[in-house]
C-alpha cells in the first residue's frame, strides 16, 4: 500500500468514527517518532533504520483484520513478534484450530499499541481472546517513558480500547518478562504488580510468567534468552508457551 493510500485510509477511518483526533500526515510519521507523551497517549512508531516500515507493518495488520476470520490475537512488541508459536500452536488441542494472528511490532510501547487500535488494528474482527504483553519499551528514558503507575494506566487504556472495539472478547494480560540485570528485573516486578490491578473477573486474566525466567538469585536464566538478555530464544518461547497454553484453554472453554 502506497503512503498516499495509507494517508487516505487514516483520514477515512477518523472521519467514519467521528473522531476529533489530530490528523497526522505520512510525512510526519516517516520523519521521526511521535513527540514525548505519557504512556496512555497514542503515538505512532518509527524505526530509524527504515522510515515508513513501521507504518507499512501496521497497515498490513489492518488489511488482515479487514478480511475477518480471526479467533485469537497476540498483541504487543518484539517479544510477541518473535513468538512463532503464537500462530503455529494448536492452543485448544482440538480441531479445527483457532485462527490466530500475531500483531507484535518491535519497539512498540503502550503508546504505539493504543495508536494502532485507534487506527484499525482490530476493526472488522471479533476475536474470542486477545493475548496482550506490552510495557517493557516504556521503561527507557525516551519519548514513550513513564512511571510504573503511568505505564499501568497505559495498559488500562489498551484494555478499554479492546473492550470498545471487540465487546465480549476476553483478554489474557501477560506480565512484562524479566530482562538483563537484577535492577531491571526488580523494576519490572513492581510494574507487573501495578499491571495486575487491571484484572477483571470473567473478562481480563493476568498471568505473570516472569518467575519461570529467573534463577534462585533473581537473575534472568541466560539459557532462555538471546545474548541481549531481553529477547527470548527458542527454548524461552517454549517455556512461555507452556505456561500460557493452559490458561488460553481455560479462557476459551
Amino acid at each position: 500500500m502506497s503512503f498516499f493510500r495509507i494517508t487516505l485510509c487514516l483520514l477515512a477511518s477518523l472521519c467514519l468514527r467521528g473522531e476529533a483526533a489530530e490528523i497526522v500526515s505520512v510525512a510526519q510519521m516517516t520523519a521521526g517518532p511521535a513527540a514525548k507523551a505519557l504512556p496512555h497517549e497514542a503515538g505512532w512508531g518509527y524505526w530509524t533504520a527504515a522510515p515508513g516500515a513501521w507504518l507499512q507493518t501496521h497497515e498490513g495488520f489492518v488489511a488482515r483484520s479487514r478480511k475477518g476470520g480471526v479467533d485469537l490475537v497476540f498483541l504487543g512488541d518484539s517479544i510477541t513478534q518473535g513468538w512463532r508459536a503464537a500462530i503455529e500452536e494448536n492452543w485448544t488441542g482440538a480441531e479445527p484450530r483457532l485462527r490466530a494472528v500475531n500483531y507484535g511490532i518491535g519497539g512498540d510501547s503502550t503508546r504505539q499499541v493504543i495508536w494502532r487500535i485507534e487506527h484499525g488494528t482490530l476493526d472488522g474482527i471479533r476475536p474470542r481472546l486477545v493475548v496482550l504483553m506490552i510495557g517493557t519499551n516504556n521503561l527507557y528514558r525516551d519519548h514513550n517513558a513513564g512511571s510504573t503507575d503511568e505505564i499501568a494506566i497505559g495498559v488500562k487504556k489498551i484494555l478499554a480500547l479492546i473492550a470498545e472495539k471487540t465487546p465480549g472478547t476476553r483478554v489474557l494480560l501477560l506480565g512484562v518478562l524479566p530482562r538483563q540485570t537484577r535492577t531491571w528485573c526488580e523494576r519490572i516486578s513492581d510494574l507487573n504488580t501495578s499491571i495486575s490491578r487491571n484484572e477483571v473477573t470473567g473478562r481480563i486474566r493476568f498471568l505473570d510468567a516472569g518467575p519461570a525466567f529467573l534463577d534462585a538469585a533473581g537473575n534472568v536464566k541466560a539459557d532462555l534468552y538471546h545474548a541481549d538478555a531481553v529477547h527470548l530464544n527458542a527454548r524461552g518461547y517454549e517455556v512461555l508457551s507452556s505456561l500460557v497454553k493452559p490458561v488460553v484453554r481455560e479462557l476459551l472453554r
